[in-house]
């Protein structure tokens, strides 16, 4: 008796908590930009560390889709799962000789290049209570623990000899994090998360952080959409024989909607 009164008190503790099980989908629409750089050797020890923006002429803003999965569990927490995916091209006459992938391209070479990075995650969350402010404001902190699973990858193509050169690299790290909520009326949710980690095991480095803020219209209770800010910067690298770095940050508006029920 005295367990059953210790969870239904610990229940009347946290009855928004409890009573706002859902799942749910959300997409974002992300005006991203990619900028950093890439570095990569073929084992011949010869490689340069190449500016997306200044070498290789990427860094225009570009379309890029998130699409989340999640699923709300009475006290235990949130489950999400995720992937998104940046992705840009440029064409560029390049100014100065670099090495990539054991090749060396010279000045006045004109260059077609691609880079790709995609990111999939799975995170558990644990929302604390509830915090009311007054009776039309309330307030959620959440704590993260997760994974994500990164992959990049860039390609040179040199439009005078027709030589291309490409190189990718995967990893996974875990990530920490933060996440605060705050509903407004009912129908205007605020949310901020950042989250990231450094971590590093053999021939691999890595630093990953991301941040977002958006607000949301909830006009009906299952159906909402808004407007956020989304920022990420990642660093991993390979230092082994076969060399790979890839620094990147992403930035940029997005838009979002989504449903739960």
């Amino acid at each position: 008796m005295r367990f059953v009164a210790g969870v239904v008190l610990f229940l009347s503790a946290t009855p928004a908590f409890a009573q706002d099980e859902h799942v749910g989908i959300r997409v974002r629409e992300w005006f991203a930009r990619m900028s950093g750089t890439v570095e990569a050797d073929d084992g011949s020890g010869t490689s340069d560390r190449i500016d997306l923006a200044a070498d290789l002429g990427l860094g225009d803003r570009n379309l890029t889709h998130e699409i989340q999965a999640y699923l709300r569990l009475p006290i235990l927490g949130r489950i999400y799962a995720g992937w998104w995916r940046a992705h840009d091209t440029g064409s560029e006459t390049i100014s100065r000789t670099f090495d990539f992938e054991g090749v060396r391209y010279t000045a006045a070479d004109r260059v077609d290049s691609e880079v790709t990075l995609d990111v999939g995650y799975l995170t558990y969350e644990f929302a604390f209570p509830t915090i009311p402010v007054g009776d039309l404001v309330k307030i959620e902190l959440g704590a993260q623990l997760g994974i994500r699973g990164l992959r990049g990858e860039a390609m040179i193509h040199d439009s005078s000899s027709g030589r291309t050169e490409q190189d990718d690299g995967a990893v996974a790290l875990p990530i920490l994090g933060a996440h605060v909520t705050v509903q407004l009326f009912d129908i205007v949710r605020a949310e901020v998360e950042v989250l990231g980690l450094q971590f590093s095991y053999g021939d691999w480095k890595m630093h990953y952080l991301e941040a977002c803020a958006e607000v949301v219209a909830q006009p009906l209770p299952w159906i909402f959409g808004g407007v956020g800010y989304k920022v990420v910067s990642l660093d991993f690298r390979n230092d082994g024989s076969q060399k790979f770095a890839l620094d990147v940050g992403v930035a940029g508006l997005y838009i979002t909607f989504g449903v739960r029920f």
